[in-house]
């Protein structure tokens, strides 16, 4: 039975603005993705907000702030109790990735927004699944199964196939098809097929992207990064990467540790990032989820390629400065609107070397709308495009660095120590706050002793002991000891009874000291790790009093720019060849400007075989995609039930009814009731069934008939018998009537179930 099916875009549709999606499914609310962006503005979750409370389920499907940036706190603000879904590398380099969030606004201002407290509790209620495991949801959402695909782009990211009863809906967004350095391509091809299990889904929701984008060989763009920065290198400049902290930057940094190793570079590379250490940590922890290549030079050699030979890792800005000369730093965050890539943007690209020569800033992803390292890049590709070489090659060239100069009005924030009044003022302040503290231990104090005389005038005989003493030492209950012969004051014992306080054990039952941290989560351990790097940054707000300024100031840019495209997404003439090969009944495209979002649904509507329902919804619009519109529960009479004839459909039990509707007066539920057969109308028979011609074509071979794809999708048998598929999906078998004809048509008769 065909289920009810709404979808409801809450952010990023029709734009690029972080993803996050409401899926109707009868009465069971799922929310795809729960993005947001660095700045972390709560008006942009109003959205989010009417409908938190109700989601059943949550599906994350990459580890980075787009996807899950508004997770802790809709966890913690705004009632979203429900269960939520993913991989482990997903939860482990979600949660680094707003831990150095989180300490990069810290930084540069009094933020409130989260802390570390909720990003830790809303990790710890995640479940974790594998790829390729279905996973059947349980309480409200009983009767859905979730399973998730390698979306590949970042480490665990999620292609969702969502399924209930007849109804499979996919959720692939940001996924990449081509092999990378340190993660293969996406399972949704098997080779150079849709695998089986993705392919013709009942709904099929993507993004666009990357719709117009046409990406130069791979090779070519990791030519084009080295050859910019080891230019930079020897003209005395240094150059910056902006990168995310737990995703992207895995890719770049094994790649850039990989070159230096064979050209035996010298030259300092570091990854500045405030969650370097544990990023590092938990990559080398994940290879089973990254490349087959990756896990067997690891099985060989056993040597993990994530421990790198020459990547420093530093996790605050002062340890660059203990690396003299020109170097590379590979930083957080990517959107330049934050973070340790910002802060380093600020000191070299905004003034020229002594030498009279620009430092570099290499961009390898577009960010955000609206932000900085966005508006570099429209500036970029702008400028670049005049400059590049008209070439007569088939490959799109990498377009080359510009000499990048303008003027930026850009807002500063900073965290300057107390001086002159305002640190008098504040030294004053915490007299005043030290004075109130010790009037306030001496009352207790003075209250102390006055409980004291008071027992000393008693009539006790230990008046010396104070009250938590009498309380702990003083016993005037006893039992006589059951075990024991003897009246009660020949017994050698008395057992302590109320009042009694038993002392904690300081050693375990097996003499054995006991020590606290060994029994601390896995969580705690890793924000105490993060707290003590935090105390190691310099924070120092105990020890130094600070305030935070924020200040307008024009900038003026001053370096080399360049754009290499290391985003790990397929670009639109992929898209363009791979959704058609889905072919799913229904397309929604989301997350994409306007134009490339028209551009990617008018590029479906022109495949003839793909089809019309292609909805491209703007944000709050709701969309009906249910397989059928009118849907109705019936009750079957046992006389209904007992006439049916079954016909097996893979794991289904089909049977055509043919009855009579009839509504009781004791019940909502309309029944359906047998009819005789002489009344019953003729109806010709129904085949029900999906056949895919590249699974025929193994049952004919199977069956000793040779079967060749011949033309546009015509598979061929025996050079007799023509089998196609139309665009609405109907079968046509067309030959001249032979053995051969009949034998092909019960075959495919039998891949279906008859009704």
């Amino acid at each position: 039975m065909s289920s009810y099916i709404k979808f409801t875009p809450i952010s990023g549709a029709k734009n690029e603005d972080p993803l996050c999606y409401l899926l109707e499914i009868d009465e069971v609310k799922l929310l795809l993705d729960c993005g947001w962006s660095d700045q972390f503005n709560t008006d942009d979750l109003a959205n989010l907000k009417k409908v938190a409370k109700q989601i059943d389920a949550v599906l994350l499907s990459h580890s980075d702030l787009p996807h899950l940036g508004a997770y802790p706190y809709a966890r913690r603000h705004l009632g979203l109790t429900c269960p939520v879904y993913s991989t482990v590398p997903v939860v482990n380099m979600g949660k680094m990735c707003m831990y150095d969030l989180h300490q990069s606004k810290t930084n540069e201002m009094e933020f409130t927004t989260f802390s570390l407290d909720d990003v830790d509790q809303a990790f710890e209620k995640v479940t974790a699944l594998r790829f390729s495991q279905p996973f059947a949801l349980p309480g409200k959402c009983q009767g859905i199964t979730i399973t998730a695909y390698a979306a590949a782009h970042t480490i665990g990211g999620t292609i969702w196939k969502i399924k209930q009863d007849t109804d499979e809906i996919v959720y692939a967004v940001d996924f990449n098809h081509r092999k990378e350095a340190h993660l293969d391509g996406t399972s949704l091809l098997s080779g150079a097929d849709v695998l089986e299990s993705l392919s013709r889904p009942s709904l099929m929701i993507t993004d666009a992207f990357n719709a117009e984008a046409v990406h130069p060989a791979r090779k070519d763009r990791n030519a084009a990064i080295f050859e910019t920065m080891e230019n930079s290198l020897r003209n005395g400049n240094s150059v910056l990467f902006p990168t995310d902290s737990a995703a992207r930057v895995l890719e770049l940094s094994f790649l850039l540790d990989q070159h230096w190793a064979t050209q035996q570079l010298t030259y300092p590379l570091i990854l500045l990032t405030n969650t370097s250490y544990h990023t590092a940590h938990f990559a080398k922890s994940m290879l089973e989820w990254m490349s087959d290549d990756l896990t067997q030079r690891f099985s060989q050699t056993r040597e993990n390629p994530f421990d790198f030979k020459y990547l420093r890792l530093c996790h605050k800005i002062e340890d660059i400065d203990t690396y003299v000369g020109p170097k590379v730093v590979i930083a957080s965050n990517n959107s330049l609107e934050t973070g340790f890539a910002r802060d380093l943007f600020l000191r070299w690209m905004t003034k020229r070397n002594p030498n009279g020569q620009l430092n570099t800033l290499i961009l390898t992803d577009r960010a955000e709308a609206g932000s900085l390292a966005h508006r570099l890049y429209d500036d970029w590709h702008r400028q670049s495009s005049a400059l590049a070489p008209v070439t007569e090659s088939r490959r799109e060239p990498v377009k080359p660095a510009i000499e990048y100069q303008a003027s930026f009005a850009l807002t500063l924030y900073q965290r300057v120590p107390l001086e002159g009044e305002e640190l008098a003022q504040f030294e004053a302040n915490q007299r005043e706050k030290a004075e109130r503290d010790a009037a306030q231990a001496a009352l207790i104090a003075r209250s102390k002793t006055i409980m004291d005389e008071e027992s000393d005038e008693s009539d006790l005989d230990e008046a010396d002991d104070t009250m938590e003493d009498l309380l702990g030492d003083q016993f005037d209950l006893y039992v006589r000891d059951a075990g024991r012969s003897g009246g009660f004051f020949k017994q050698a014992q008395s057992y302590r009874m109320f009042p009694y306080l038993e002392r904690r054990k300081k050693i375990d039952d097996y003499g054995e000291a006991i020590q606290v941290e060994h029994y601390l989560k896995a969580s705690d351990v890793e924000r105490m790790q993060l707290e003590k790097a935090n105390e190691d940054m310099g924070d120092g707000r105990d020890e130094k009093p600070i305030k935070y300024i924020m200040s307008e100031q024009t900038i003026e840019v001053q370096c080399q720019l360049r754009y290499v495209d290391l985003e790990g997404l397929s670009d639109g003439k992929s898209m363009k060849t791979i959704l058609p090969q889905i072919n799913p009944r229904k397309l929604i495209i989301i997350h994409g400007a306007p134009h490339p979002t028209e551009d990617l649904a008018q590029a479906c509507r022109n495949r003839t075989e793909f089809t019309n329902e292609i909805y491209t919804p703007s944000i709050g619009e709701v969309l009906n995609v249910s397989a059928a519109t009118n849907i109705y529960r019936v009750r079957l009479t046992d006389a209904m039930v007992s006439s049916l004839r079954f016909s097996k459909l893979e794991d289904y039990e089909l049977a055509r009814v043919t009855g009579k509707i009839h509504f009781p007066t004791d019940s909502t539920t309309p029944s359906l009731d047998a009819i005789t057969q002489s009344s019953a109308k003729y109806e010709p028979s129904v085949f029900v069934g999906d056949v895919r011609l590249t699974e025929f074509k193994r049952v004919l071979q199977l069956e000793g008939i040779s079967a060749e794809f011949k033309g546009e999708g015509i598979l061929v048998c025996n050079d007799k018998v023509a089998v196609r598929k139309t665009g609405t999906g109907q079968l046509l078998v067309e030959g001249i009537l032979s053995d051969d004809y009949y034998k092909v048509r019960s075959l495919l008769y039998a891949q279906h179930a008859i009704l």
